[in-house]
């Protein structure tokens, strides 16, 4: 005789049809974005501020549940796009020269045109938020660049 329990399938085991955990989420968000990996806990971060779709009601077992509907519409409007390191990082020194030139002069028409360029070209609000500063010197927010480039894009 074994001492080894094998534990019945039980219907509580299988996750709902339809939904989906924020491990799932996780993994499908790390090869879209071609990285190693993305913590669940970022999921439920970005949830918890109100950056993705808020979970369903329904729980399996201790996890919270996404509707998968949801979900593959957020991944398909994501603001942010794979850009490759290298290339974001050429985009923001250019635009950290603009933006002192902007300072300098007090011209910024070429700053707005190099932002709408980089939009164009995959960075998101926040890639160019940490490219320029406020006039005190520290960055912006995402929120205040995309008010304040939005009719220039």
């Amino acid at each position: 005789m074994t001492d080894e329990i094998t534990p019945t399938p039980s219907p509580l085991d299988e996750q709902p049809p339809g939904l989906c955990t924020a491990e799932q989420i996780a993994a499908r968000l790390a090869a879209l974005t071609s990285k190693k990996r993305v913590p669940a806990s970022t999921i439920r971060a970005m949830s918890s501020r109100g950056q993705m779709p808020a979970p369903v009601q329904q729980r399996w077992r201790r996890r919270a549940l996404w509707d998968v509907e949801e979900i593959e519409r957020w991944l398909s409007e994501r603001e942010s796009r794979e850009v490759p390191r290298d290339l974001v990082r050429r985009i923001q020194r250019r635009l950290s020269a603009l933006d002192e030139a902007a300072h300098r002069s007090g011209n910024d028409a070429r700053l707005k045109q190099g932002v709408r360029d980089a939009r164009r070209r995959g960075l998101s609000f926040q890639q160019i938020a940490d490219a320029i500063t406020t006039k005190d010197g520290h960055h912006p927010t995402r929120e205040a660049v995309r008010t304040r480039f939005r009719p220039y894009l």
